[in-house]
């Protein structure tokens, strides 16, 4: 199964060196809403921050915001 990355962005990058592997591109993209929902629910207030996937070839492959 491929690898993805699911880093947090918010004019820096926290990179995720380790990744989830996911079974395709839509398992990751839900997993990343997951991930923003939770983020979400965690801080308080409006954040410019957002999930953004990569592939192990380095392409994002989708982005949403916290």
């Amino acid at each position: 199964m491929p690898k993805y990355h699911f880093e947090i962005v918010d004019g820096f990058r926290l990179e995720d060196p380790v990744g989830l592997e996911c079974a395709n591109d839509a398992q990751a993209k839900d997993l990343a809403r997951n991930i923003a929902h939770q983020i979400a629910a965690d801080i308080a207030g409006h954040s410019a921050r957002n999930v953004v996937v990569v592939n192990d070839n380095g392409d994002e492959v989708y982005k949403t915001k916290i």
